[in-house]
């Protein structure tokens, strides 16, 4: 109930069309329980690689949408492949040395563009450029705001931040704060004239199983060796993060306060690599884009009394069965509740605090952090050729972020961050 609403919201950040991300839920999602060494890990779209893949099939489609999707299959195959040959050179202990305040400083950074970038939908409007912004009474002549998506969004955000938050005590309901937003604006949209843009037509049925066609690939062969490595990084310090901060959770105890299971299996940064690899293999074969363990899906997971990886494969069954059967039920979803589930679910990972308390307590890491923070965002506007076929953006500020961290001292950390 949670993966089948964030997924199509993330599949539209990704810039695909939201019953790719269906697919992305289907296969991934039991593969990496499986072949992984996490017992709460949920794998499936998740906002950042999103946000990274549009950046990477735009490049390499070069604006031409009729080979965008083959991209963006070819770049979950291509990030497969990568981490599963980490994998195999046992190189899972790299990703413990990657230094902790260059994602801060990223992730906060990639989260406000993702919010950013969703606002057109909040606003009923197509997608927004720069251009449109410095023009914008043209565009909103050409365009007028939909006051009926604005309001829905507006209404959609309070309700899931109620739920979420304002009735955390009872976990299950609070859990299922997407799903009631998703259910309530459908019926919403059905019963009432609404005007704002809709889900529309979902194509039912299982995605067609076969290798990604690199007949087709003419870009930059550089440009897909960065966004493959910037992905497989960023989409695995992820995965790896969540999983090692769920496995020092104590087993569930049973009626007597017994635990349900002694010594459970450690969080092996190699398996689940080679999990979180063929997840990825896996996307591509179903013909959808990159995937990764998931921040709010494992919490949910874990606090809802699953223990084993058997979850995941339900999930995966119940997805299913939703592609088959289902799909006509979300035609009416509108795009501003999408929108405003993807603002919902990484504003939080916006952290002020946390790069303030660094700062503070290292200013040397501290300020490769706001360094970093500030060349992600503005790396993207500059748009600036680094050679030909290959221009600056999002990824150039993770880039930028490894480099200072090189070339400035590092302090040792008075104490430590929670």
């Amino acid at each position: 109930m949670i993966i089948i609403p964030q997924s199509m919201a993330y599949a539209t950040l990704a810039d695909v069309e939201p019953v790719y991300g269906l697919y992305a839920a289907l296969l991934p999602v039991a593969i990496a329980a499986v072949f992984g060494s996490s017992r709460y890990l949920a794998t499936g779209p998740v906002a950042m690689v999103c946000l990274l893949t549009s950046v990477a099939a735009g490049s390499l489609a070069d604006g031409n949408k009729d080979v965008y999707i083959l991209y963006a299959v070819m770049l979950a195959f291509t990030v497969g492949i990568f981490q599963v040959s980490l994998s195999i050179f046992k190189a899972g202990k790299v990703f413990d040395r990657i230094p902790e305040h260059v994602l801060l400083g990223f992730t906060s950074a990639a989260a406000l563009i993702i919010s950013f970038s969703q606002l057109s939908k909040i606003f009923g409007l197509p997608s927004v450029s720069l251009d449109d912004v410095a023009n914008y009474s043209n565009f909103l002549n050409q365009y007028p705001v939909n006051y009926q998506s604005l309001m829905i969004s507006l209404a959609m955000l309070v309700l899931m931040y109620t739920i979420k938050y304002r009735y955390n005590k009872y976990l299950t309901f609070s859990n299922l704060a997407v799903f009631f937003a998703v259910v309530i604006s459908i019926t919403f949209a059905s019963s009432f004239n609404y005007s704002g843009p809709m889900v529309g037509y979902i194509p039912d049925g299982l995605p067609h199983f076969q290798l990604p066609s690199f007949s087709d690939f003419e870009s930059s062969i550089p440009m897909l060796v960065i966004h493959t490595v910037i992905i497989a990084f960023v989409g695995f310090m992820e995965a790896i993060a969540i999983a090692k901060q769920l496995y020092i959770k104590k087993p569930p105890k049973d009626s007597n306060g017994v635990e349900l299971y002694k010594n459970p299996t450690p969080v092996d940064s190699n398996q689940e690599l080679f999990g979180q690899g063929l997840s990825n293999l896996s996307s591509s074969f179903s013909g959808s884009f990159p995937v990764s363990g998931s921040f709010s899906r494992s919490a949910v997971n874990e606090a809802s009394g699953a223990y084993s990886g058997l979850s995941s494969i339900i999930t995966m069954f119940i997805v299913g069965v939703t592609l088959l059967y289902a799909t006509p039920l979300l035609h009416n979803l509108p795009q501003a509740t999408l929108g405003i589930i993807v603002i919902f679910a990484v504003i939080p990972l916006v952290k002020v605090r946390e790069m303030r308390e660094l700062y503070v307590q290292n200013r040397a890491s501290g300020l490769v952090c706001l360094l970093t923070f500030l060349s992600t965002i503005i790396f993207p506007l500059l748009s600036i050729e680094l050679f030909e076929g290959v221009t600056t953006h999002i990824w150039t500020g993770i880039i930028f972020g490894f480099i200072l961290h090189i070339l400035i001292p590092q302090e040792s950390t008075k104490e430590s961050i929670s």
